[in-house]
């Protein structure tokens, strides 16, 4: 009985454990740095993550499916473009979106089936097809900069401005995707499919799941969350560099893992994603307020994710042990 109570409440703690770092890492930032608990810097935080969140939630379900996708950064910033050129040349809204949507889903579809059909490792696929979006950036644009607009009065860049002066939309954005593919994994037919791919590939066959289609489902949908990212990120920056979403896809990867998803597939969610991104923005931002130099920061970011996966994985480990003493 004892045991019992022990493993269910160790599961519920288990479930939690990166929640628990997080509020951790927030409580001591506010000891050493008052100003870091203030409602603005907590907004600019969420603001400053929301991309690595909706492009994160994306490639969730590709690690799900035990595969990887590198090119994410180079596809936010090849959608970056292709809106940026849209706005610059038509004005048009609407065609930004869709292209640039367009865009993002097209380039999914193409890893998807790279991985699928042609049966190339999503490592390399996605790598080679991260250094070919990067090179289509620097053709299209000249290596050029794109900073001016004729008309940033359009309802576009609307997505980059914040509600009352206070709230920006971006952070609106963000919860929608962060939603959207929590129900997606726990209450759809395709989420389902996700993780019996992820967890068992030849089992998922066996039960008459198309695994190819599911994992081009994965690719496209990551697609078309980078190509959101893109969009909100233009609409409150106004510019795009074309070095811009250089090296995202590690830290997108990073919020990933740190979330809980685990990289040999099967397990992963977009709440759990949504806190690594959080982790991630929180040691940045409160490093900043320290004064912590630049160089070190990137060093420090870098324990912090070691260290978060690997009690992660103790906390599970531990779990396991929990669960396998009750039942002996």
């Amino acid at each position: 009985m004892v045991m019992s109570v022990l493993a269910k409440g160790w599961n519920r703690f288990e479930d939690k454990g990166i929640l628990v770092i997080l509020i951790v890492i927030c409580l001591i930032l506010t000891i050493v740095a008052p100003n870091f608990a203030q409602t603005s810097n907590i907004l600019n935080i969420l603001k400053q993550i929301s991309e690595i969140c909706v492009t994160g939630v994306g490639l969730t379900l590709v690690i799900i499916c035990a595969e990887i996708d590198l090119s994410v950064g180079s596809l936010y910033g090849l959608c970056m473009m292709v809106a940026a050129l849209i706005l610059q040349t038509t004005q048009s809204s609407i065609t930004a979106v869709i292209l640039a949507i367009g865009t993002g889903m097209g380039v999914g579809l193409v890893n998807g089936l790279l991985v699928t059909k042609v049966r190339v490792p999503a490592f390399i696929a996605t790598l080679s097809m991260l250094y070919i979006l990067r090179g289509c950036i620097y053709v299209v644009t000249d290596g050029t900069p794109i900073s001016q607009f004729p008309n940033t009065n359009i309802w576009f860049f609307n997505l980059g401005v914040s509600i009352g002066g206070v709230f920006p939309v971006q952070i609106i954005v963000m919860a929608v995707f962060v939603v959207g593919i929590a129900l997606l994994l726990k209450k759809g037919t395709l989420g389902f499919k996700f993780f019996a791919v992820g967890g068992n590939q030849k089992a998922a066959h066996l039960a008459g799941i198309n695994v190819d289609k599911v994992k081009i489902a994965a690719f496209v949908i990551t697609g078309f969350c980078c190509a959101w990212a893109a969009i909100i990120a233009l609409a409150y920056m106004k510019s795009v560099h074309p070095t811009i979403g250089g090296g995202r896809e590690m830290d997108v990867i990073a919020a990933v893992i740190i979330g809980g998803t685990n990289l040999y597939g099967g397990r992963g969610s977009a709440t759990g994603t949504l806190i690594g991104a959080a982790i991630m923005g929180v040691m940045r931002n409160g490093m900043v307020m320290l004064g912590v130099q630049a160089f070190y920061q990137t060093a420090f970011i870098g324990v912090v994710i070691l260290v978060a996966v690997v009690a992660d994985i103790w906390l599970k480990r531990s779990g396991q042990a929990l669960r396998r003493l009750k039942t002996s």
